[in-house]
């Protein structure tokens, strides 16, 4: 009797691993992130004080500090029209 019940259980994981296999294979595949500046959406930073102390500057808006946001295109695009608009609203 354990032998049917040892068949069952190995089919059941087969299943369950034919499952898994199909969920990741249907996802998408990964998108480029790109390191970008929190304040203005920029991709133009370098590290400050040539990255001893793991501090980014950015290009753009002056920004210096150790968090930036790892985006894609859609999410960059976001960030630098709040920004330009934001900025248009101080004026």
């Amino acid at each position: 009797m354990a032998d049917v019940e040892d068949i069952k259980r190995g089919d059941k994981m087969k299943d369950e691993e034919a499952e898994i296999e199909a969920f990741t294979d249907d996802t998408q595949p990964e998108e480029e992130l790109i390191e970008v500046c929190p304040i203005c959406g920029s991709p133009e930073l370098y590290y400050e004080a040539g990255g001893v102390e793991g501090l980014y500057h950015c290009k753009y808006c002056g920004y210096i500090g150790a968090f930036v946001i790892d985006a894609n295109k859609e999410m960059m695009e976001l960030i630098q029209k709040e920004y330009n608009t934001s900025a248009r609203d101080a004026e």
